[in-house]
């Protein structure tokens, strides 16, 4: 029988708008089997995730999300992690590194967008968000000014590659980011294939340790869930899914969840 698992998902601790404890009682509203936090470059939603999940009686995992940054396709390329252990030697320090210069970056965001005569300052941004900073703190700050309407319009106007408030990633490479979550005991998996450049490019990160791919994803039609299916099973990697839930007010707000038929569900989560 299919399992409803969603194994991609993020709350307030990076760009989502719901709590841990909110995403838990949404997944149980949508009928989901098993829940997995996939923050940008933080677990600090790891106490609130747990505590939820055994009041729900829903069970609960901790994974990560880490967006990398490097020459092409590398500045759109983002690897989960699931079942790393996040006590391991240098995890949190690299992790902490990452946010760190996502704070730099967010800065110099909002210095272009000053120059530009846009009223907002950083710490509008910051007041926003609880630990990870990022792109969607600009926009909701954007928005909270009047300057926008939405996070869709503030990347459409300003924030995407190529718009005028525009600052490269400043995250690790793909190759470092595959690492650390290995090297933790975890399992490496590209995020939202469709963005991460040409078959090609992807085998450069399965050379790299690459251990699984996001197949099933909400944005996916049905034919790149076939090709990217096909893809994985013919290198022997591991096929993961979800929705990239974000909330309300992100443009990310589907049902939570995405069915697993058996063997899929059996294959992946037995590595974690």
């Amino acid at each position: 029988m299919p399992k409803r698992l969603e194994l991609h998902c993020h709350s307030i601790y990076s760009d989502g708008t719901l709590s841990p404890a909110e995403l838990v009682a949404r997944a149980v509203s949508n009928a989901v089997d098993l829940l997995v936090l996939t923050d940008h470059d933080t677990v600090s939603g790891a106490a609130d995730l747990f505590a939820a999940g055994s009041e729900a009686g829903l069970e609960v995992r901790l994974g990560i999300e880490v967006n990398c940054a490097g020459e092409g396709a590398a500045d759109r390329v983002h690897i989960l992690g699931y079942g790393f252990k996040p006590d391991s030697p240098g995890f949190a320090e690299r992790l902490s590194e990452f946010r760190e210069r996502r704070a730099v970056r967010a800065k110099l965001i909002v210095e272009k967008l000053r120059g530009l005569g846009v009223a907002i300052d950083f710490e509008q941004v910051r007041a926003g968000a609880h630990e990870t900073l990022g792109r969607p703190h600009v926009a909701d700050a954007l928005r909270r000014q009047g300057v926008v309407k939405s996070r869709k319009e503030a990347f459409e106007r300003f924030l995407m590659k190529g718009k005028p408030g525009y600052v490269d990633s400043m995250g690790p490479s793909p190759a470092e980011a595959i690492a650390l979550i290995r090297d933790a005991g975890g399992v490496a998996c590209l995020a939202h294939p469709q963005t991460a450049g040409k078959e090609s490019e992807i085998d450069e990160l399965f050379r790299a340790g690459l251990q699984g791919v996001e197949v099933l994803y909400s944005g996916h039609t049905p034919s790149q869930v076939r090709a990217y299916g096909d893809w994985a099973r013919s290198r022997g990697m591991l096929s993961c899914g979800g929705t990239d839930f974000h909330g309300p007010r992100t443009g990310r707000d589907a049902r939570l969840g995405v069915e697993y038929e058996d063997g899929d569900s059996v294959a992946f989560l037995e590595r974690f």
